[in-house]
């Protein structure tokens, strides 16, 4: 089990509620939790302070690619 997916399910939260506090769609968020997608450093950080953990202990930058807002990726 990845550890945005572990982080979700020990604060409490279902894919789609989590989804919907973040304000993404739940196939979005599970794509970031498999690794399918960037995750921006802010978005990054609004789902650490909603499961209540930092960044760095969700997102390992060798597993996750988080980008500055703004990069675009082709």
């Amino acid at each position: 089990m990845s550890l945005p997916k572990k982080a979700r399910i020990n604060a409490g939260f279902s894919l789609e509620s989590a989804a919907k506090k973040l304000n993404i769609s739940g196939g979005y968020l599970s794509q970031i939790e498999n690794g399918q997608r960037q995750v921006s450093a802010e978005r990054a950080q609004e789902i650490a302070k909603l499961y209540s953990k930092k960044t760095e202990d969700i997102f390992l930058p060798s597993r996750y690619s988080i980008r500055e807002v703004g990069e675009r990726t082709a």
